[in-house]
């Protein structure tokens, strides 16, 4: 299982193994002793791990789930959601109050909504990371950034900085992650609907014991 340092649940150490969806399988692994190995691999990649046998579950979304038609979907675990947030005292009602800088991702893929603004109404500026974004955020290059929420509370907190006073009520996308396990491994399956049909994952609460991350 794993991805990559810009997708926050495996984002940091030498082997990207740490994060949140690897402490909640690490008490998986506590409560029901089945044992777990993560293994960083870019998305495009985990259909081939997974027809080799080197991998038998994946972190992902419905949307992007490889070999769905093999793959029994957990879940789902939680929900990332991709929010906008502004500079104190621009707090926007909607997406048609939009209206400045706005710093992005490059190469991410925003809403419609989001998209048609740009250019118009809103002055694109790119950043290669969610760290530098949110720097350029921070020494007000920009009036708003769209970020996982999660991602900037977690980012925000290593800079010591108060998530709370750049939230707003807009969210651009949302989306659920699921844990997807080949169909055949049954033993696993029962083990894994068993334990998430009670175990919740306070997000919040693990945000505060993250070490930071490896760079």
């Amino acid at each position: 299982m794993g991805s990559d340092e810009g997708f926050l649940p495996f984002y940091y150490g030498n082997d990207l193994n740490e994060g949140i969806l690897v402490e909640v399988i690490n008490e998986f692994t506590l409560q029901t002793g089945v044992a777990a190995d993560f293994l960083p691999m870019a998305r495009k990649r985990q259909p081939w791990a997974l027809e080799r046998g080197l991998a038998n579950a994946v972190f992902a979304n419905p949307l992007w789930m490889p070999l769905p038609d093999r793959m029994h979907a957990v879940g789902p675990l939680l929900t990332w959601r991709d929010r906008v947030f502004a500079q104190p005292g621009r707090q926007p009602d909607s997406f048609n109050d939009l209206k400045g800088g706005i710093c992005l991702r490059r190469w991410f893929v925003y809403s419609d909504r989001l998209e048609r603004r740009i250019g118009s109404q809103l002055v694109r500026h790119d950043a290669y990371n969610a760290e530098q974004m949110l720097q350029m955020f921070l020494h007000k290059r920009c009036d708003y950034i769209v970020m996982n929420e999660t991602e900037f509370r977690f980012l925000a907190q290593l800079g010591d900085v108060d998530p709370e006073l750049y939230r707003t009520e807009l969210v651009d996308a949302e989306w659920p992650v699921y844990l997807g396990i080949l169909n055949n491994e049954t033993a696993l399956i029962e083990a894994a609907e068993a334990f998430f049909s009670t175990y919740t994952i306070d997000v919040e609460a693990m945000l505060p014991k993250l070490p930071r991350p490896d760079r």
